[in-house]
């Protein structure tokens, strides 16, 4: 073997460097989104709009987010979908036992002049 056809280093093929390069650009732009809008939920809790209108917005767009991270970071769109289903599950019941205990411990069904006797 003469040293021209020597290369201590593989080279990857040009399609699989397109592939990871395109790969990474999504998850930048991802975050590039991601980031504005973090921006626009700092700036919409300082502007002169009604709460009820600020609250949804802002849990509009934290699902959003929430859901974009789960899909593209933890790679849920690349797994089966059996593994998506036991992730929503968990996320499901998660979900229904901070409402439940949320209601649970509302002001509302707390006695407060039993707490204030001690």
């Amino acid at each position: 073997m003469s040293e021209a056809d020597y290369n201590p280093l593989p080279v990857a093929p040009d399609e699989h460097k397109d592939s990871e390069t395109a790969r990474y650009h999504t998850f930048v732009n991802l975050a590039l989104i991601l980031a504005a809008i973090t921006g626009v939920e700092l700036v919409l809790v300082y502007m002169p709009f009604h709460d009820i209108f600020i609250f949804c917005t802002l849990t509009a767009l934290s699902l959003f987010k929430f859901f974009a991270v789960v899909a593209w970071f933890m790679h849920l769109i690349y797994d089966k979908l059996i593994l998506t289903l036991a992730f929503a599950t968990g996320l499901a019941i998660a979900t229904g036992t901070f409402l439940a205990l949320g209601f649970l411990l509302s002001r509302d069904w707390v006695d407060m002049e039993a707490i204030t006797q001690f």
